[in-house]
């Protein structure tokens, strides 16, 4: 692919990313796994089912609509998506007619929304700004919750001994995070309660997967003497609430 510049080579990359991501995940247009819906149920169902009938709650980077589908699934919340790639933002309109889904730079769209969400979930975005873009995100995030709304935020997890591959893999991504680091950035753009989200496993061969992932990386962390780590899943989630 030819790129003119810098600028002009991320908003190719960006207007067709859906072809990017269908390259990693399969066929944009089939209904998601079973597993993977499980997956995400136990993951972060505890988070939304018994939010109050009504609470908005919005997908900040919705990509092809995977996590918003699962969302509309819940009557009781009114889901909403926004992403800025119109290849992503059609193949989630072609999975979820339903749903409100926005064609927008997510930023901007957040500044015009002050106080209307009671969570927001963030999942593979933060990676692919850059420090002083993340961190205008999360402050607009932060102003677009409710008073005691949360953010659930995902990233690849440099921890992981693949995290070198996940920070790779894709031309648009800036950075990847740990625990400890995605804590410290949370907590200087003024979240509180900062909590580490358990990635659960859809199947049973999802949970063998993830004990032994665990149980290798923490051998190797321990023979390097390097304690500070607790998390080693390919992602890591938190959830942190708006004061």
């Amino acid at each position: 692919m030819h790129c003119s510049g810098m600028q002009s080579c991320e908003q190719r990359l960006i207007e067709e990313y859906s072809r990017h991501y269908a390259r990693l995940n399969g066929d944009l247009d089939k209904p998601a796994p079973a597993a993977a819906r499980r997956q995400l149920e136990r993951t972060y169902g505890w988070l939304i089912r018994d939010l109050p009938a009504g609470t908005r709650v919005l997908d900040l980077g919705c990509g092809a609509g995977w996590l918003l589908e699962w969302l509309s699934r819940f009557p009781h919340l009114i889901s909403e998506g926004v992403d800025v790639s119109p290849s992503q933002v059609e193949a989630a309109r072609r999975r979820i007619p339903e749903v409100a889904i926005h064609c927008a730079d997510g930023l901007e769209f957040l500044q015009l929304r002050q106080e209307v969400y009671g969570a927001i979930f963030c999942l593979d975005v933060l990676e692919h700004l850059d420090e002083a873009t993340c961190w205008r995100w999360l402050a607009a995030i932060r102003a677009a919750l409710r008073s005691g709304g949360f953010l659930v935020c995902r990233t690849p997890n440099a921890a992981n001994l693949l995290g070198a591959y996940s920070r790779y893999l894709d031309l648009t991504h800036r950075r990847s995070f740990t625990q400890t680091s995605l804590t410290q950035l949370l907590e200087a753009a003024g979240f509180v309660q900062i909590g580490l989200i358990r990635h659960r496993a859809g199947s049973i061969l999802g949970a063998v997967r993830l004990a032994a992932e665990n149980l290798l990386h923490r051998t190797i962390y321990l023979i390097c003497a390097h304690r500070r780590e607790r998390v080693f899943t390919n992602s890591i989630s938190l959830v942190a609430y708006r004061p």
